[in-house]
């Protein structure tokens, strides 16, 4: 066995071993709520999770792991055997999941240091022994002896439930390989055929069967052979995997085992199938997987009879696996998106050339009346013109005609046909003909579009075909990165009962959605983010159980955590029936703290100031204690949400509970969407935010103030126009969009999130249409209300609602205001829009903030560094205030703010820091030095666009 195949063999233990140790912790805080039953079957999952670690320890020589779990196996052999589960107590449980973690570390510890014993192993497999000298103490010894033996009537039940289920793999993993070991593969078969001796020495190890050992043994001595051919491989490797069934069957029926040794004949060099290894045939049912489609001959030998061994059920044998980077699976998960995208490009051609198709064959009928009519007319003059005349004056006039309408093929005068009448011999001149030619024209394109008709039909089947296979393709990519949302909270509920314990408070946690998907790349993200929000709703949230009687509440509090997926986000809800967040309790922190003015202070809005919550350092506990005071919880949070793209919101109720909603953006999302036109935009709404569709007369319409309102299911909601909501504009070229207000008949969106209910009215519904979600990327900031972009078939890329933005926020008044009539409110402090310095010594960040406020009207000017800001302001810039960095050559922003502050012409000029820095010092110095506002990198264009005009007001005034 090379390096790589143990290590992968170590790999898939270690993923197997977490599997198990997770499956018992979970199965022991769950015994303590379930019922009789529910405790027994729990028992036997957790002996059966102990005994498979055991085993695998063992196969691959990691003694101390196997030791450990044979240990851990033992105790729950007590449980379930002497123990009333009916009564269990809760120190039983915590002492065994004090074992669990023993065992989870000496894993760790054995894989980590190739299973040399460390003090730290010694200390963790002394706690489970004495773990299992406390059961044996408390409840009895088990009556199964601790290491399995072979009875001499029947195997024991582990025994034979190994001999059953395992051991048939491996004999079908042999036998594969002697059938399908070739001259130009023999290393790698013998590689495979070494593996197989590894697992099958070490488990003769782990159960004690020496003489089932011995038997594995001769198939190490034989790929060990120096002169080892493929014929003497297959020959003596046929008789070994006899031998191996013949002792596993002795085994399972409780007899010793007997089996000859093994005398290798050569075999001659043209034999064309395996020797005779057998006195009988073996059974067409005998358990085996090979694939050689000529299995070995069985034929009379000198070897003592055998009987033939019963049928038994054969365990599907383990798949191989490979890994793959997760770069490379990311690009194909992007190149299923773009293939999405593309086939939907193809169904809008495919739709266009169903509507050519049918506009041409309204043509072509058309062309048949005028065919039709024209022949019919020509007959009608014709026969006009022989009843003007009598007899052959008809023939006369006609022959006059010829001028104009000149005879062909019969029409022409000849003695053959001069005693014909008109009405005996048909006449035709090139009228007649060229009417015949466009008939005729008119059915040949009619059997050419029959064709294209039959040629469109194909190929709305073929696209049909694609999108069928387009989506299984999508589902199974998407399946090789997604894990359950338990996999991040099933440690939870064992953290949170320790706390229970040490702090003497009575909560329950409710997980919901814990098979919803997400990311594997997620997981590491979450689970600090987690662990910390569920810390503060059980420290600072969930009162002590007198303070909720007195409340009236249940003594026992609750927090739940839901993970669900809403127009291509995964959202994740932690909320708490506790006290809730007091605002002004913050405000008064952040005067305390320094981080602003009293006045300051007063103008923060309540989303500014659940915001405070997330800074370093903050933290509303007056005392440090081992769950908080020491302002690192909630920064962690949005730090490690950052890193995935992902954001945290904050909901309290003050007295109710707290929220806490972490949105996360799938890696790729392909959703349903409600296309919608607003303003001259195309608009995708996703269609799992759309509660109802609404045409709504204007009538309907109710005024509350100037809020106007609808009445939908019994209450009223607020109705908004869609381009009230969105902050950017786009010119078009043609008149403003109509008001969908002011429409008779007004087409309306009832949208539902966490937030509540809105209304929107839209100027046209289009149609529902699948798309691909596509996140901005960094460093483009997200705009509020819009999740991201999509790509329509025609190319055109048009932006996607987020819903739980909108929903409950208020009407903007937003720069969409030229085209659609509206008018616009900007900060202006003189007949000229105020104008901004940025100083910056990065030029993305400086072009960055210049897109962004431009957008919003204000005028910019950028500065390189201290020095170069200082100058302007010297040459008589005027700006109404300076955005600054701290770290910049030649002049940094403590520096640039000193300057600013200690010249009269420029101490009134409001100064907000941006900057990385979001440590206490940093900010601490820039208010000391008469900082307004600090802001820290990546910053939020929305929280930023914010607090501009009321800096620019304090200046003003």
């Amino acid at each position: 066995m090379n390096d790589d195949d143990l290590n992968e063999l170590i790999d898939a233990f270690t993923a197997e071993c977490e599997e198990f140790l997770q499956s018992m912790e979970t199965n022991l805080l769950a015994m303590e709520a379930a019922g009789l039953k529910e405790r027994q079957a729990a028992v036997k999952e957790m002996f059966r999770a102990a005994h498979s670690i055991k085993g695998a320890g063992s196969m691959l020589g990691f003694q101390n792991v196997s030791a450990a779990a044979h240990t851990l196996e033992d105790c729950f052999v007590i449980l379930r055997d002497r123990t009333d589960l009916s009564a269990l107590e809760p120190t039983t449980v915590s002492v065994l999941l004090q074992g669990v973690d023993a065992l989870k570390k000496i894993t760790i510890e054995s894989v980590q240091h190739s299973d040399v014993t460390t003090p730290d192993q010694t200390e963790n497999l002394e706690a489970i022994a004495q773990i299992f000298a406390q059961f044996q103490a408390k409840y009895g010894k088990s009556e199964q002896s601790p290491v399995p033996a072979v009875s001499q009537s029947t195997a024991p039940e582990t025994l034979k439930l190994i001999f059953e289920q395992q051991v048939p793999t491996l004999f079908n993993r042999l036998e594969t390989e002697l059938s399908q070991a070739s001259e130009a593969d023999l290393a790698k078969s013998v590689t495979a055929l070494n593996q197989v001796y590894y697992q099958l020495s070490g488990l003769a190890g782990m159960l004690q069967l020496p003489d089932f050992g011995k038997v594995a043994t001769a198939l190490r001595d034989l790929i060990d052979s120096p002169d080892l051919t493929l014929q003497r491989l297959q020959s003596d490797g046929w008789t070994i995997a006899q031998n191996l069934q013949t002792a596993r069957q002795q085994i399972l029926e409780g007899r010793a085992i007997d089996i000859p040794e093994i005398s290798p004949s050569p075999t001659p060099p043209d034999s064309p199938t395996p020797p005779e290894i057998s006195p009988s045939p073996t059974p067409p049912d005998s358990p085996r997987l090979s694939d050689s489609p000529t299995p070995p001959e069985i034929s009379p030998s000198p070897s003592p009879t055998v009987p033939p061994s019963p049928t038994l059920p054969v365990a599907n044998p383990q798949r191989p696996t490979i890994r793959v980077d997760l770069e490379r699976l990311t690009e194909l998960v992007n190149l299923v998106g773009e293939l999405v995208i593309n086939r939907t490009n193809l169904e809008l051609q495919e739709s266009e050339l169903r509507g050519e198709v049918k506009r041409i064959r309204r043509n072509i009928v058309d062309l048949n009346q005028f065919g039709g009519q024209l022949r019919e007319e020509y007959d009608r003059l014709s026969f006009a013109e022989w009843r003007g005349g009598n007899g052959n004056s008809g023939l006369v006039k006609l022959a006059a005609a010829e001028p104009e309408l000149p005879m062909i093929a019969n029409g022409k005068s000849s003695p053959v046909h001069a005693h014909f009448d008109i009405l005996e011999m048909d006449r035709y001149t090139e009228f007649h003909s060229t009417a015949a030619e466009v008939i005729e024209t008119a059915q040949a394109i009619s059997h050419s579009a029959t064709k294209l008709d039959t040629l469109a039909m194909k190929f709305e089947r073929s696209t049909d075909q694609l999108r069928r296979i387009t989506e299984q393709l999508r589902s199974r990519v998407m399946q090789l990165r997604v894990v359950s949302f338990s996999r991040a909270v099933d440690h939870l509920p064992r953290a949170l009962r320790e706390m229970c314990l040490t702090y003497d408070k009575d909560v329950n946690l409710l997980l919901v959605g814990r098979d919803t998907k997400i990311d594997e790349s997620l997981l590491d993200a979450l689970r600090d983010p987690l662990i910390h929000l569920v810390r503060n709703a059980f420290d600072h949230g969930i009162e002590m159980p007198e303070v909720r009687k007195a409340s009236g509440k249940p003594a026992s509090g609750q927090i739940e955590i839901e993970a669900r997926h809403q127009g291509g986000q995964t959202i994740i809800t932690v909320a708490d029936d506790g006290k809730g967040i007091d605002p002004e309790m913050i405000r008064r922190k952040v005067v305390t703290k320094g981080l602003a003015t009293e006045e300051q202070a007063q103008e923060f809005s309540i989303a500014e100031l659940y915001d405070f919550l997330f800074w370093p350092g903050f933290s509303t506990t007056e005392g440090v204690s081992d769950l908080s005071g020491r302002g690192v919880g909630l920064d962690v949070v949005r730090t490690n949400l950052r890193t995935v793209r992902g954001t945290v919101k904050v909901d309290s109720r003050l007295g109710k509970g707290t929220s806490f909603i972490i949105k996360l953006p799938l890696l790729l999302s392909i959703t349903d969407a409600l296309m919608v036109k607003t303003d001259h935009n195309k608009i995708a709404v996703p269609l799992d935010a759309v509660e109802e569709i609404l045409h709504i007369k204007a009538s309907e319409v109710h005024i509350a103030g100037n809020q106007p309102m609808l009445w939908w299911r019994e209450e009223f909601i607020r109705l908004v126009r869609m381009q009230d909501l969105l902050e950017y504009s786009v010119v078009a070229p043609d008149a403003p969009s109509p008001d969908p207000l002011s429409l008779d008949e007004i087409p309306v969106l009832v949208l539902a999130s966490t937030e509540g209910m809105l209304a929107v009215a839209v100027e046209r519904l289009i149609g529902q249409q699948e798309i691909v979600v596509k996140p901005l990327p960094p460093p483009l900031s997200k705009p509020r209300g819009v999740l991201g972009t999509t790509i329509l078939g025609d190319g055109r890329v048009v932006n996607i609602l987020d819903v739980d933005d909108l929903v409950g926020q208020p009407v903007v008044n937003s720069s969409i205001a030229a085209v659609s009539g509206k008018v616009q409110e900007t900060p202006a402090s003189s007949s000229q829009s105020p104008q901004i310095l940025v100083v910056d010594d990065s030029y993305t960040i400086r072009q960055l903030l210049s897109m962004t406020l431009t957008r919003a009207r204000y005028r910019v000017v950028q500065a390189k560094d201290g020095v170069d800001a200082l100058e302007k302001l010297q040459n008589g810039l005027d700006c109404s205030l300076a955005i600054v960095d701290i770290e910049m050559p030649r002049m940094d922003g403590f520096e640039l703010l000193r300057s600013i502050r200690s010249t009269e012409r420029f101490a009134k000029i409001p100064v907000a820091m941006l900057t990385s820095r979001s440590g206490a010092k940093h900010r601490q110095m820039a208010m000391e030095l008469g900082a307004n506002q600090y802001f820290t990198k990546p910053y939020s264009e929305a929280q930023l666009l914010q607090a501009i005009p009321k800096l620019i007001h304090h200046s003003i005034i």
